[in-house]
């Protein structure tokens, strides 16, 4: 039997690029859903969902799939339709990466390293036992309510990003369901992975292929361009890893509280601690509620003047600023330059 080492991130608690949530907005879109009901609660508008780098709590994400899940009402293959949309461009580099991957061995092994670049909330699982690759999924961690749904999600992602990458599609050889799931449900699953599911005792799913198919060489794969990725991808996860859960989440909580002024006692009340934990928490990952404000203000400013299509006093305003004044000093004291010459074309920061 070989076993994988396992995810380097044995949670879900990590931030998450906001394309999962412009994900469940599109599945929603399909269903006849309006945006504005999937994102109610979430704290987003649906331009917000434009930017690859805005980063999302991962109580964001579990609110908009509530929210989807409530507006579609009894639908038996919900989560197989919304794991469906996920794609390799869906994960950004990590799914350029996987892409030029050499062989589906190389794509769990990167899949596990770098789990935290993905939209995943079930604890994952990978051995080869018997020429059967096993995958299972775990949720027994997840919120009770949306437990089934986020499993059953992550499940047709996986068989989604497998067919993109091995021609034909990669058929599951069994796939069998713990924790119960309705006969309709069953039988709409079914249709969508072609074998039919069983049931187990098992609390996850756990869903099997052909080891055999482990070796082939894929049709894009490149060991230069994987490389390169990979590299990317390292990159990337570290300096979402270095901010830390706590962090992330008080950078999402801010940017969608600017225009009122993101007070820290509403950020800590939202996140379900008081400020004094949540100052301790910040200090802990080495920075401060301010810091966080400063950076997101900062990265709005220069987006926002970078169009040359804002005045300064729109900047500030949009940014919690009761007056320009007060916005062009900050900007200063960060940026020693002020908001006027980073707005000209050309214009570059201090």
């Amino acid at each position: 039997m070989i076993s994988w080492d396992g995810p380097a991130v044995r949670h879900w608690d990590f931030p998450r690029s906001a394309t999962g949530i412009a994900v469940l907005v599109e599945a929603g879109g399909r269903l006849g859903v309006e945006a504005g009901t999937v994102l109610r609660g979430v704290g987003l508008g649906p331009g917000d969902l434009a930017s690859p780098d805005l980063l999302v709590a991962p109580g964001q994400e579990l609110t908009a799939i509530r929210n989807l899940r409530a507006a579609v009402g009894d639908r038996p293959a919900l989560a197989a339709e919304v794991g469906a949309a996920y794609r390799l461009t869906t994960f950004g580099i990590l799914g350029y990466a996987l892409l030029a991957s050499p062989t589906l061995r190389e794509v769990i092994a990167l899949t596990l390293r770098f789990i935290d670049l993905s939209y995943i909330f079930s604890t994952i699982g990978v051995r080869v036992a018997g020429g059967r690759v096993v995958v299972r999924l775990d949720g027994a961690a997840l919120p009770p309510d949306v437990r089934d749904v986020l499993v059953d999600r992550d499940l047709f992602a996986i068989h989604s990003v497998l067919g993109e990458l091995v021609p034909g599609g990669l058929p599951f050889t069994s796939v069998a369901f713990g924790g119960g799931r309705p006969a309709p449900t069953l039988e709409a699953y079914g249709a969508r992975l072609g074998v039919a599911p069983s049931e187990s005792d098992d609390e996850g799913i756990v869903a099997t292929f052909d080891a055999a198919h482990l070796g082939r060489p894929l049709p894009q794969g490149s060991p230069a361009a994987v490389a390169v990725a990979e590299a990317m991808c390292r990159d990337l996860a570290a300096a979402r890893r270095a901010r830390g859960p706590v962090g992330s989440r008080v950078r999402v909580e801010i940017t969608g509280r600017l225009a009122r002024g993101a007070a820290m006692s509403e950020v800590a009340s939202a996140l379900g601690m008081s400020p004094r934990t949540l100052r301790r928490h910040l200090a802990g990952e080495g920075t401060s509620y301010q810091r966080l404000l400063d950076e997101v203000r900062l990265e709005l400013a220069e987006r926002m003047l970078a169009t040359g299509l804002m005045s300064v006093e729109d900047v500030a305003l949009r940014l919690g600023y009761a007056e320009a004044s007060s916005f062009i000093h900050a900007y200063r004291r960060l940026t020693g330059t002020t908001p006027a010459r980073a707005r000209r074309p050309g214009a570059s920061r201090a």
